[in-house]
């Protein structure tokens, strides 16, 4: 999963958008949030995004893109992406993200749990995706 490339650039773009969601949750990124923002990005996409085009864009809601991810037609047919394997990979680049500055707040892993859930994540699934960090979370998932 950690390996795992998003091949459709439309899918890319929501899933960087999602990142950005998560990491504005708490109205700020840092610059290590914003480094690790765009490395897990490209990792993910294979290619870099303008981070400034995404801050720029209009927030992206977790139903929005389970809406899409949904949609068999259009842009995502044969992107072979799952939606568990989406959220799995939210909710471990969200994480990764968000721990740059060392924390993840009440405000990140809400946004986090919600990207999770609209994809069709239950709740233990995204705490046992949490489990390696839990000490920086807390009890907030």
């Amino acid at each position: 999963m950690a390996n795992e490339r998003i091949l459709d650039s439309a899918l890319g773009h929501l899933f960087a958008r999602a990142l950005v969601a998560i990491a504005r949750a708490d109205d700020q990124i840092g610059l290590e949030e914003g480094l690790r923002l765009q490395q897990r990005i490209e990792l993910r996409t294979g290619g870099p995004i303008v981070l400034a085009d995404l801050l720029l864009a209009e927030p992206l809601e977790p139903h929005r893109l389970a809406e899409a991810l949904r949609q068999g037609a259009g842009p995502f047919r044969g992107a072979g992406v799952h939606p568990g394997e989406l959220a799995a990979m939210i909710v471990t680049d969200g994480i990764a993200v968000v721990l740059a500055k060392g924390y993840v707040s009440e405000a990140e892993a809400g946004v986090i749990v919600r990207f999770a859930s609209a994809l069709g994540c239950p709740l233990d699934e995204i705490r046992a995706m949490c489990s390696r960090v839990a000490p920086w979370l807390g009890t907030i998932v």
